[in-house]
C-alpha cells in the first residue's frame, strides 16, 4: 500500500500507533451500509495529517482542513477498501493510496503511515495483548476458505477494477451478464434479445454476505462516481447474493425484486483479462 511522496524534509517524524495526549479524535460516526448489529461494530481510529475519501468505492469525507487531529469511526466488520491520503504540510501523497482491510468484531483498528525514502506506506494495525498486528489484507490472497464473497471479489470484481480491459461475463442458458470497467453492467436475454445495460456496486462485508447492486441507467448520464453517489441500494432494481462461488460458476440468490427471492441462478465465469493474458 504505497505512494510516491511529494516531497520530503529533511527530518520526517514518523505516526505512531499512540494519539497524543491532547488529541481529541473528531467522531466521524458510524459507517454501516450493510446494517450490522451495533454490538459487532469495530472502531477504527484515523491518524492526524491523515484522511479517508472513499470506503469501499463509496466517497466519505473523513479529513479535517487543518489536519491537525486524529479522527475515529465505527464501522461494520469484514473487508473494506480505504482510499487513503497523507499531508503533513511539508510531505504528501501525490493521490490517494488504496488500503484493504480485515476488520473483526471485538478489535480497535488504527489507520496511521511510514516513510521509507521516497514511498509513503499506508498501515492499518489493532493490538492484541500489546502486540501490534498488521490488519492489511491482500486481495491476491482470497480463497475458498474465505466464503463464497472472497471468491467472487476475485474472480469477478477484482478484474474489472484492476484493468480497463478485464471484462468478465457470467453467462447461462437464459442470459448474459457482462462487468466491465468503471463499475459497468449490459445484460443480454437469450431468449427475447433484449438488451440492458446500467452501473452496479458491490457490498463487500464478508460478515453478513456480500450484496450486487444493478441499477439500470443511461450510461452517458449516470458516471460511477454520481452513481454511487445517489441512493443505489434502494434504486437498484436487481439485488443479488452470491451464495456460491468457486472461481468457475456463480450461484445468485436475491433480495430485490420480490418475485425473485425464491430463485436462484447458475452462471459460468468467463474473465477475459485472464484469457488475454494467457494467450499472451
Amino acid at each position: 500500500m504505497r505512494s510516491k511522496i511529494a516531497s520530503l524534509s529533511a527530518f520526517v517524524l514518523l505516526s505512531g500507533t499512540l494519539f497524543c495526549s491532547c488529541d481529541v479524535p473528531v467522531d466521524r460516526g458510524v459507517f454501516n451500509p450493510a446494517g450490522a448489529e451495533a454490538a459487532k461494530l469495530v472502531t477504527v481510529k484515523i491518524s492526524s495529517n491523515m484522511a479517508v475519501s472513499k470506503v469501499d468505492n463509496q466517497p466519505v469525507s473523513w479529513t479535517r482542513p487543518d489536519n491537525n487531529y486524529s479522527q475515529v469511526v465505527k464501522m461494520s466488520p469484514g473487508i473494506h477498501v480505504f482510499e487513503v491520503s497523507y499531508n503533513d504540510g511539508a510531505t504528501w501523497t501525490l493521490e490517494p493510496i488504496s488500503a484493504v482491510a480485515k476488520l473483526v468484531s471485538g478489535n480497535e483498528y488504527i489507520i496511521s503511515h511510514s516513510i521509507n525514502g521516497q514511498n509513503i506506506s499506508i498501515q492499518i494495525n489493532t493490538s492484541k495483548n500489546g502486540v501490534e498486528e498488521s490488519a492489511l489484507f491482500n486481495m491476491k490472497s482470497l480463497s475458498e476458505d474465505d466464503g463464497p464473497l472472497a471468491v467472487y471479489v476475485l474472480r469477478v470484481f477484482n478484474p474489472t477494477l484492476i484493468s480497463k480491459e478485464g471484462n468478465v461475463l457470467l453467462s447461462n442458458a437464459d442470459e448474459d451478464i457482462l462487468f466491465e470497467h468503471d463499475l459497468i453492467y449490459r445484460k443480454t436475454n437469450k431468449k427475447t434479445g433484449k438488451k440492458t445495460e446500467g452501473r452496479y456496486a458491490i457490498e463487500m462485508d464478508f460478515t453478513m454476505g456480500g450484496r450486487i447492486y444493478f441499477m439500470e441507467a443511461d450510461l452517458s448520464l449516470l458516471s460511477s462516481e454520481a452513481f454511487l453517489e445517489r441512493d443505489f441500494r434502494q434504486e437498484a432494481q436487481i439485488i443479488a447474493i452470491p451464495v456460491e462461488c468457486d472461481g468457475k460458476t456463480v450461484a445468485y440468490r436475491y433480495s430485490k425484486p420480490e418475485d425473485f427471492v425464491e430463485r436462484q441462478d447458475i452462471y459460468t465465469i468467463t474473465d477475459f483479462q485472464r484469457l488475454t493474458t494467457t494467450v499472451d
